[in-house]
């Protein structure tokens, strides 16, 4: 796809051009030949300039519609909607300038770049006004909802919900009108989701809500768009009712929802919430009196092959620890670990992205533009946010067990570690002792550790000589399989602290997201 050149960019090179050549070693042979030569470059550059006409809107459209694909939905579609906007811009487009903010802001808001989504709503949301775009405009206040969701300022979040439904009767057309209270509703139902609040009725309140979404949804004219709000509201209704238990009336709205996979496709982030909450109902419906783990392996694998090519990192996330929780189950452990370390790399990484957006998000939002902090009482403080990360995760990890770890700890883990990690038999019990002086904190751990392992060190140092004695000592953690959470206690440090430092240590010993960070060390 051939996106427009800019101006600047164009006149950049002439000047360069322009530069360059005055600079050389040439001997002009008179003052005149330089200032006919320099009017000339004048000339080419001013015409240059006026040559570069305002793009038309039906040419702008086209090229939307091509960045608006679900494959687009990255990187490289944030640079072309942001170059597409600037064209609309120039051309004086309103309509075309906020079908791309929309759509930036919904890149941004999807790679946690909370900030600049902010900046291009305060755009966006006075431009829809001033066009009577409501819809447009409701929608920015989705996606502003969102963003305090995501910072668990849900009160914030609810707010701006409310005051967007005030626009509604301003839509004269009842198709519009249908589908912006069915988007603030969406945004309500995940703001509640992610609230859980209040506890004793969150759960029914998410079925009022998906059920209101699906009666909206199915009188939508457009067949597409129909379709893909069905779809949605399904996939709600699916997760809501299977974790109330309610699993006939699941699987009634999971059939309604497949029926729009097939009409849609699969390859979308519906396609990938669908086959989650596919298999989430198969997991957990038990006609026969039996998991129905298998199928439900099925769906989740299916959702995490979509996902991932669709770089669907929040979902695929969720579903790489239940895949995990379903090999355990199966008794499978080694398929267990591999899910499981796969969920931990995704983890850190998106955990360390967010946590840094937050950040920016803390200091540049709040405190220059006042927004309401109240919310964060239901986490106890702003402080508290990345504690109640790490509780959850505590808890999350007490659900799936590391069965297999503690069983192998008592049992010797000398021996799980000699077959599964190249060390020989005969260090068995120094790795079993090694693991007592860990799980004591004692201070001869690490001296005893590079005694029995003299060239653990020299191996790390030479993949990268800044490695700190600290860094080794955390590696030598990895290496006799503690994870993050006993690393934590031992350490005397919270969960994200472990987290963050071994994100620090894959970068320097340029261990990839998608590589077992545990087995790598085992190796050396």
């Amino acid at each position: 796809m051939i996106f427009f050149p800019s101006v600047c960019h164009n006149v950049a090179l002439w000047v360069l051009s322009l530069s360059r050549f005055f600079d050389s070693p040439l001997n002009f042979p008179n003052r005149r030949m330089k200032t006919t030569l320099t009017v000339f470059f004048i000339f080419i550059t001013v015409s240059l300039i006026s040559s570069q006409k305002p793009v038309s809107h039906s040419r702008i459209d086209s090229l939307t519609n091509a960045v608006m694909k679900t494959d687009m939905f990255n990187d490289e579609g944030l640079y072309k909607a942001k170059e597409l906007y600037y064209r609309a811009k120039e051309a004086d487009y309103k309509n075309g300038q906020i079908r791309l903010l929309l759509r930036i802001v919904d890149l941004q808001v999807g790679s946690v770049d909370l900030v600049g989504a902010l900046e291009h709503i305060k755009i966006l949301k006075p431009l829809a006004l001033s066009v009577d775009d409501y819809e447009s405009y409701i929608s920015a206040c989705g996606l502003e909802a969102k963003i305090f969701f995501l910072d668990k300022n849900f009160s914030q979040a609810k707010s701006i919900l409310h005051a967007a439904e005030n626009y509604l009767p301003q839509i004269d057309d009842p198709e519009k009108r249908r589908k912006a209270k069915i988007e603030i509703n969406i945004y309500k139902w995940y703001t509640i989701e992610n609230a859980k609040f209040p506890q004793d009725s969150y759960m029914d309140s998410l079925v009022s809500i998906s059920k209101g979404i699906y009666n909206e949804s199915v009188q939508i004219i457009n067949p597409d768009q129909r379709a893909k709000r069905i779809l949605l509201s399904a996939n709600l209704l699916t997760t809501s009712l299977t974790q109330l238990k309610r699993y006939k009336e699941a699987y009634h709205f999971m059939k309604i929802a497949e029926k729009q996979v097939r009409f849609l496709g699969d390859q979308s982030f519906l396609g990938v919430d669908f086959y989650a909450a596919k298999g989430d109902l198969e997991y957990s419906y038990k006609p026969d009196g039996k998991h129905a783990a298998d199928s439900a392996l099925a769906s989740y694998n299916k959702a995490i092959a979509i996902g991932e090519q669709l770089n669907y990192s929040a979902q695929t996330k969720k579903l790489y620890a239940k895949v995990a929780k379903i090999y355990q189950a199966k008794k499978d452990f080694e398929k267990q670990m591999v899910f499981m370390d796969k969920y931990m790399n995704l983890k850190d990484s998106l955990e360390i992205k967010k946590g840094i957006a937050l950040g920016d998000l803390k200091s540049k939002v709040y405190e220059v533009k006042d927004y309401p902090n109240e919310g964060r009482a239901f986490l106890g403080g702003s402080k508290n946010i990345y504690t109640a990360v790490g509780m959850a995760f505590l808890i999350f990890a007490s659900v799936l067990g590391f069965k297999k770890i503690g069983t192998l700890k008592k049992k010797g883990v000398g021996e799980k570690l000699s077959t599964e990690k190249n060390i020989p038999d005969s260090s068995a019990k120094s790795i079993a002792h090694l693991i007592a002086l860990a799980e004591k904190s004692d201070k001869s751990f690490y001296h005893s550790f590079l005694e029995i392992f003299p060239d653990f060190a020299e191996k790390l140092l030479a993949i990268n000589a800044t490695m700190k004695s600290t860094d080794i000592e955390f590696c030598a953690y990895i290496k006799l399989n503690f994870e993050t959470k006993k690393i934590a206690v031992l350490k005397n440090m919270s969960v994200r602290a472990v987290e963050g430092k071994k994100y620090r240590i894959r970068k320097k010993l340029n261990i990839s997201a998608d590589e077992n960070m545990y087995l790598r060390l085992s190796k050396l």
